[in-house]
């Protein structure tokens, strides 16, 4: 190595440097506490926005709308927490500020807990970025639930039975690792699936009753179903390059039956579609 060549690495080492000291002094840290009483039991839209860190929602019985606390990096995200009255809709978290981005090597991430009420029916969505954590919506008045996710590993559980009838279940899972917990106490009458790269794991157990249609759709990733064998499950897959094991099913023209599905008093139907990613049904 030449002299000048020498000196251009030193130059760019010493730069690299003190890029990274600017960029790790650069956080700013700070702490948001927000919530809301509860005047009435209308129902209410719920949005929550959460670009990056920890995130635990779970349910309230205070008189309470929402409880949250937040603690974020003001360089890099904006926190989110306002309610407009006439139209009954609630916004908390964050948002990426600018065009920075979170470093998943961090040590440190943002954190997002936050509490909901029982009293009062909820439509929910959820949009969440580069977090990790747990869900909690067991005992909750959902009536609408949609999550979309980005790299994402999360846990949601209905560890009570949903004390209304949840209309709708949309999941869309990107590069992310899902996991449903006692998802048949949601009582969702239909469910829709996108996994994209990442990993949905849905467990059906829990006290519910009737029917629940089922659609997903895999592009390269993986859906497992977990249902218990008391429920009467009949599946349309269509599949490419895509396993799909129907040890134990029976196949009656286009779909596929468990046994004693006729008898069941309760019932899935899946339509599942996979192009390179796989799918799973285990009946337990």
């Amino acid at each position: 190595m030449n002299a000048r060549t020498a000196r251009l690495a030193l130059a760019a080492l010493v730069t690299a440097h003190s890029l990274v000291a600017r960029t790790a002094c650069a956080q700013e840290w700070r702490t948001l506490e927000s919530s809301r009483q509860l005047r009435t039991a209308e129902p209410t839209s719920v949005r929550i926005e959460f670009a990056a860190g920890t995130i635990d929602i779970g349910p309230t019985s205070d008189a309470l709308l929402y409880r949250m606390k937040l603690r974020y990096d003001a360089e890099r995200g904006t926190p989110v927490a306002t309610f407009d009255e006439a139209s009954r809709s609630l916004t908390i978290g964050t948002r990426s500020a600018g065009s920075l981005t979170w470093n998943s090597h961090s040590r440190e991430g943002s954190t997002l807990r936050a509490e909901l009420t029982r009293s009062a029916p909820l439509r929910m969505a959820l949009e969440l970025g580069a977090a990790h954590g747990d869900i909690q919506l067991g005992g909750l008045r959902l009536t609408d639930l949609s999550l979309k996710t980005g790299a994402t590993r999360l846990r949601i559980d209905f560890s009570e039975p949903n004390r209304e009838a949840l209309a709708g279940f949309d999941l869309d899972v990107g590069a992310a690792e899902v996991t449903v917990t006692r998802g048949g106490n949601a009582h969702a009458g239909r469910v829709r699936i996108n996994v994209g790269a990442g990993a949905l794991d849905y467990d059906l157990s829990g006290a519910w009753e009737g029917e629940t249609d089922l659609t997903a759709n895999v592009a390269i990733g993986q859906l497992t179903l977990r249902v218990p064998t008391d429920v009467g499950v009949r599946v349309t897959a269509r599949t490419f390059l895509a396993g799909f094991e129907r040890l134990g099913l029976e196949k009656r023209g286009d779909m596929w039956y468990s046994p004693g599905y006729d008898n069941a008093k309760r019932r899935l139907t899946a339509h599942v579609t996979a192009v390179l990613g796989g799918f799973e049904l285990i009946r337990r």
